[in-house]
């Protein structure tokens, strides 16, 4: 495919890449305000080369592509380090850098008092720069480096105060569980590399439009004796299980509800608006190779389904306002996955970018409710913040009703959507992000109406009604903006049906004709009026849905729902969605409890006796002994060592004679 030469795209990663390190280095002993500087206009930089980046691509109508040095080579493989920018690279650049702009200013207010403000921000410097190395590599190693970037700095920001030891233990668990999907990463590349000798996102393209008969058997190579389509679901199911850790897919999932450990604007950043989306980015990057191995396509869509659901139900349960949003995550994760699995790669980025301003939105709004409660979580203790927090109770009211699906919230259009391909494709599929969906209405109208509503719990150490600190400009900027776009992004890309009716009959689906390009283009089957009752029958579900949780909610706790779960099937179930289905006890059980007592037996009996003892020390004590008994025979005496030799030749002769 033809690209055009943009070396300017190098500046993107770069600018906070020194950011991060002038930081890290000297960040110490600057003040605030020069670290502010610093922070924010190298990411402010970036936006704006991001900007210049989509202007330009959009006018050649070609990818642009910016080449750093040969990074290495072999004499089967060449491995530039290089960006590529088209229409899917520009649409995750401009929420990673935009969006990651506006929760920098976030955090000069949020991070304030904190003495290690200039490391925060050195920390998030370094995650916009790895993200964006992730999202514009040109190949799978180059995104691979991003790849591993991201991982690390979400390390080290979930685990930003380390002096905590619950904090420094969910940092660990995230970087762990990671691993594990990075395994796969690795598997998938190296397939890829095998059967097509290189790993170029474009050249891949290319190479996989010519494959010709998919099921004939490979006749040499590393893959001989198996057909290309099989090799090609292997290489896809490995790069999904790599998907699986970075995007917190069912089974590995369980790091992020805990990252919620560190500070809420990283919450917002890394674990809702760009590093979790990057598993939905890489399978719609590749989305060419899932296209033509279609048993890995339906893996993709029933994980991403069953997740949605599996999640959502867990949110209906938590207290802890972080916790329900890292849920609400999780399954709304689970809606993008269900997208790419059925090959719908634009609807699938376009609930990428609505859910990037509703729920950087929500995390940054309870991130202030936290702030102005000096630290309380548990939305049991809240309650009646819409008078004193009136600009946070509205911007978080607004993206409460876009990710129920209200009508004509960015949600309503990007979930609908999904819903759309769910239902042409696997009616099954589609009652799993149906009945989620009606999960999701419920949990949010919940968490907004305990913190929000009713009256005032919030107490302080004595007993009486504690002082609520009302967040500054820097805050709530942020806070609006993002409500703006969670209010109106779904415009960008209006369904047929809809745009039918309106005046001027707009152009439909223009999101996703714009990533056509990059991705292809699902297409969509159904009748006008299929496509307005799927749309009549999901707001009907959402609206009874958030009809219910404000029933019960309203006025704070839900005595009716205590009574319910008091006992019998309820309380049970309760329990269980409380427990979170005691996934990480099973995991504790079947997996690190084994390993914890297999290193045990290794630390404690092979470690100091078969490898120190035997293996090291043992060869060493027969040294010395040898050579002690033989310091005893070297005693210098010329007539001793002249028997010695006698006696030899008398034993070497009598054996010979033999």
């Amino acid at each position: 495919m033809e690209t055009a030469s943009f070396p300017s795209l190098l500046w993107i990663p770069l600018l906070p890449l020194f950011g991060a390190a002038f930081l890290g280095v000297a960040g110490h002993r600057l003040e605030k305000s020069l670290v502010n500087v610093v922070a924010l206009g190298s990411v402010l930089g970036a936006f704006v080369v991001t900007v210049i980046a989509t202007i330009t691509q959009s006018r050649h109508g070609v990818p642009l592509e910016a080449v750093a040095w040969t990074w290495f080579e072999t004499d089967r493989y060449a491995i530039p380090l290089a960006f590529l920018y088209d229409e899917l690279t520009s649409t995750l650049m401009l929420v990673v850098t935009g969006v990651g702009l506006l929760i920098h200013v976030y955090s000069t207010e949020y991070m304030s008092e904190d003495p290690a403000y200039a490391r925060y921000f050195a920390y998030l410097n370094l995650f916009i720069a790895a993200m964006s190395t992730l999202v514009l590599g040109a190949s799978l190693p180059v995104m691979f480096i991003g790849w591993e970037g991201v991982g690390l700095a979400s390390y080290l920001l979930i685990g930003f105060w380390f002096t905590d030891t619950d904090k420094a233990i969910a940092g660990k668990k995230a970087f762990i569980t990671n691993r594990v999907g990075d395994f796969g990463f690795l598997l998938g590349t190296f397939v890829f590399f095998g059967l097509f000798g290189t790993a170029d996102f474009l050249e891949l393209k290319a190479q996989a439009s010519d494959l010709g008969d998919l099921g004939a058997t490979i006749s040499s190579g590393v893959f001989a004796g198996a057909t290309p389509r099989s090799v090609l679901t292997f290489g896809c199911l490995m790069l999904f299980l790599g998907a699986c850790g970075k995007s917190a897919q069912l089974p590995l999932y369980v790091w992020l509800p805990d990252a919620m450990a560190g500070p809420t604007p990283v919450s917002a950043l890394i674990h809702a608006a760009t590093m979790v989306t990057s598993g939905v980015y890489m399978v719609c990057r590749m989305g060419f190779a899932f296209d033509l191995a279609p048993a890995a396509g339906e893996v993709v869509a029933w994980v991403g389904a069953l997740t949605a659901v599996f999640a959502a139900s867990i949110g209906l349960a938590q207290n802890d306002i972080k916790k329900v949003l890292a849920y609400s995550t999780v399954s709304q994760l689970g809606y993008m996955f269900l997208a790419a699995g059925l090959g719908a790669y634009g609807a699938a980025m376009f609930h990428v970018v609505t859910h990037a301003f509703f729920k950087a939105c929500l995390f940054l709004g309870s991130g202030a409710v936290i702030h102005a409660l000096h630290g309380e979580q548990d939305m049991r203790r809240m309650g009646a913040l819409l008078r004193k927090l009136p600009v946070v109770s509205l911007t978080f009211g607004v993206s409460t009703l876009a990710i129920a699906g209200v009508p004509f919230f960015s949600g309503f259009f990007s979930k609908d959507a999904i819903l759309a391909f769910a239902f042409q494709e696997s009616p099954a599929l589609w009652g799993m992000g149906f009945f989620a969906a009606g999960l999701t209405a419920f949990y949010m109208m919940r968490l907004f109406a305990l913190t929000f509503l009713g009256n005032f719990r919030f107490l302080d150490h004595d007993g009486q009604p504690g002082d609520v600190h009302v967040p500054h400009l820097p805050m709530r900027v942020p806070l609006v903006l993002l409500a703006v776009l969670a209010a109106f992004a779904g415009w960008l890309n209006i369904p047929h049906a809809l745009a039918e009716v309106l005046p001027g009959h707009p152009a439909a689906d223009g999101f996703v004709h714009r990533l056509a390009p990059a991705t292809g283009e699902a297409s969509l089957h159904l009748s006008a009026a299929l496509e307005w009752g799927l749309m009549a029958a999901s707001v009907l579900w959402a609206g009874a849905m958030l009809a219910v949780g404000y029933a019960l909610y309203r006025h704070g706790p839900s005595e009716v729902m205590a009574r319910v779960t008091a006992h019998g099937p309820a309380k049970v179930m309760h329990d269980v969605l409380f427990g979170k289905w005691y996934v990480d006890e099973i995991y504790q059980f079947v997996i690190i409890g084994p390993l914890r007592l297999v290193s045990s037996f290794m630390a404690v009996v092979v470690d100091p006796w078969v490898i120190d003892r035997a293996g090291v020390r043992g060869p060493g004590y027969l040294v010395a002994g040898a050579g002690r008994a033989l310091s005893r025979v070297q005693s210098g005496n010329v007539q001793s060592y002249a028997l010695v030799l006698a006696l030899g030749v008398v034993v070497f002769l009598l054996w010979s004679v033999r």
